[in-house]
C-alpha cells in the first residue's frame, strides 16, 4: 500500500532548509532591485532593507498606474507593519525589548528613533544579517542603544526575566519550532512582559482531507522555506499554545486583508523592474504594468502563500505574562 504520510516525511527531509541558510543563500531584502543577499550593501544605514509583507491599511497600494514607484509604496507598508506591532505592545521609552529574528534591522531602527526605547536586543540566525545589522546600528549611532547577536530564539542565550517586550515580526514562522520559541520568549519576559508577533497560519485546519498532490507541494514548498511542518497552527492552536506555555490575554487579530491582496501585486512589480532594462524604457515599463494587471486580477486562492504553503492567515498576535 502506498504510504502518502511516509513519502511526504522523505520528501520533506530531503528539501528542508534551515533557517540560517535559508536567509543566507535564498532570501533577500523586499525593497527596490530586490537585491540577493550577497549584493546588499551598506551606504548611510538608511537604505531600506525590509523583508516583510508589509501593513497596507491606508498606504497607497501598487498597480499598473504607479507601479514604478512600488519601492516606496512597498516601504511605507512594512514600516506600518513595524509600527503596528509597536502601538499594539505599547512601547515605551523605558523598555527594554528583544526582537527575535531581525533580519537587516529595519524595525530596530524604527523603534529605537521613533519610540526612544531604552534598550533593544536582537537576535539571529544569520551571520550576514548581524554584521549588516550591526553596521547599520553603527553608522546612525544607535549601537549604544542597539545590540544585535547571533543566537537562536529557540534557545536564548539570555537571561530569565530581561525583558519588558518580546517581538517577532514574520519570523516564528521560521522558528524550529514556534511552540520552543513561545516558552523561551514566555522565560526572558519580566512579569507583566508582552508577546507581539505578526504571525501567518490556518483560518481552519486546511491539511486534513488534501489529496496527495497538494499534500506533498505544500511539504515540499514548506520545506524550501525553512518552515517547519512543526508550525502549520490553525488560529485556535495558535491560542491555546499561548495558553499552554503560561500566557494570558492573549489576542490573534486578522490583517489578512490589508496584507496578502496588496502584497501580490507589489512583489509582482518589484520582480517586473528588476527583470527589466535599466534606465526603464517605455516599452519595458509597459510589460512591468501587464505584469502587475495580471498580479491584480488573481484571486487569493492563487496567491503563493496559500497554494504553496496553505497559509491563508494574517495575525498580529499579543500576549500577556503574568
Amino acid at each position: 500500500m502506498f504510504d502518502v504520510l511516509r513519502v511526504a516525511r522523505q520528501l520533506e527531509r530531503a528539501v528542508s532548509e534551515e533557517p540560517a541558510r535559508f536567509h543566507a543563500m535564498e532570501a533577500d531584502a523586499w525593497v527596490t532591485g530586490l537585491p540577493g543577499p550577497g549584493d546588499v550593501q551598506v551606504g548611510t544605514g538608511r537604505e531600506p532593507l525590509w523583508r516583510n509583507l508589509g501593513y497596507w491599511r491606508d498606504v497607497e497600494r501598487v498597480d499598473e498606474s504607479n507601479c514604478e514607484r512600488v519601492g516606496a509604496l512597498f516601504g511605507a507598508a512594512q514600516a506600518r507593519l513595524a509600527h503596528l506591532l509597536a502601538t499594539t505592545a505599547g512601547l515605551t521609552r523605558t523598555d527594554h525589548v528583544l526582537d527575535c529574528g531581525f533580519r537587516y534591522g529595519d524595525q530596530d531602527i524604527l523603534w529605537a528613533e521613533a519610540y526612544g526605547c531604552e534598550r533593544i536586543v536582537g537576535l539571529e540566525v544569520t551571520p550576514h544579517h548581524v554584521r549588516v545589522g550591526r553596521e547599520r546600528m553603527r553608522m546612525l549611532g544607535l549601537d549604544g542603544r542597539v545590540r544585535l547577536e547571533l543566537g537562536s530564539a529557540t534557545r536564548m542565550p539570555l537571561g530569565t526575566g530581561a525583558f519588558d517586550v518580546v517581538f517577532a515580526l514574520e519570523s516564528a514562522i521560521h522558528f524550529d519550532t514556534r511552540e520552543d520559541f513561545l516558552r523561551e520568549a514566555f522565560r526572558v519576559l519580566r512579569p507583566g512582559g508582552r508577546l507581539v508577533a505578526a504571525d501567518l497560519c490556518q483560518t481552519r485546519d486546511r491539511e486534513t482531507g488534501l489529496g496527495l498532490r497538494r499534500r506533498l507541494r505544500h511539504r515540499y514548498w514548506r520545506g524550501r522555506y525553512a518552515f517547519p511542518e512543526a508550525n502549520v497552527w490553525t488560529t485556535e492552536r495558535y491560542r491555546s499554545e499561548l495558553r499552554r506555555v503560561g500566557f494570558e490575554q492573549a489576542r490573534l487579530t486578522s490583517i489578512a486583508s490589508d496584507v496578502f491582496p496588496a502584497v501580490n501585486t507589489a512583489l509582482a512589480a518589484l520582480q517586473g523592474l528588476r527583470a527589466a532594462a535599466h534606465p526603464l524604457e517605455p516599452r519595458a515599463l509597459d510589460r512591468v504594468r501587464a505584469e502587475v494587471q495580471r498580479a491584480r486580477r488573481m484571486e487569493f486562492e492563487q496567491l503563493q502563500w496559500l497554494t504553496r504553503f496553505n497559509c491563508d492567515e494574517y495575525l498580529v498576535v499579543s500576549a500577556l505574562r503574568p
